[in-house]
């Protein structure tokens, strides 16, 4: 292959991963083939979606922090505790639907996430029930096999582990 036709290749390849069209390591497997194992200079890195995932990660931490913090330090009206679960839900459903089409696929935010959205359904149920463990039993264990088939679907060995865990804690909790 000519040195021209190998430029634009790896040019291209280069781009795929600053653009995260292609995972990274297939990349950089990609530039290792066609550069024949040598090194090439890289790209510099322009104004791309690499502060973006950081942003996210800074955003959902800061809103399961502010969570925590007003629904259980805090004595909040029913309808302002609710219109707080109503928007800590969008924003992390919203949050998790950007992350998905982006391909910003980082265990930060996911697991914030997952905590919003196990807090915030936790403390639906204790309004909506007050009275009924039952109910925040089938809550908690829905989420937990939600953690399960969220680690299944996307390999993550840490959301599985976390959703057993949690499953095992609840029925230990349920029956003794």
């Amino acid at each position: 292959m000519d040195d021209h036709r190998r430029k634009i290749i790896t040019n291209e390849i280069k781009y795929w991963k600053q653009n995260r069209m292609l995972p990274e390591h297939y990349c950089d497997f990609l530039l290792n083939l066609y550069t024949e194992g040598g090194t090439e200079v890289e790209l510099p890195q322009g104004k791309g979606p690499k502060g973006m995932p950081g942003f996210i990660s800074f955003i959902l931490a800061g809103l399961l922090s502010l969570s925590v913090f007003l629904f259980y330090f805090t004595e909040l009206s029913l309808f302002l505790q609710t219109a707080f679960i109503i928007f800590f839900g969008i924003s992390t459903l919203s949050a998790a639907i950007y992350m998905v089409k982006k391909s910003f696929f980082d265990l930060i935010p996911v697991l914030a996430s997952a905590l919003l959205l196990l807090i915030t359904s936790v403390q639906a149920a204790e309004i909506i029930f007050p009275d009924h463990s039952v109910m925040l039993y089938i809550i908690a264990g829905l989420n937990c096999l939600l953690w399960i088939t969220a680690g299944t679907r996307w390999k993550m060995v840490s959301f599985k582990l976390s959703g057993i865990i949690g499953l095992i804690v609840l029925l230990i909790t349920i029956f003794i």
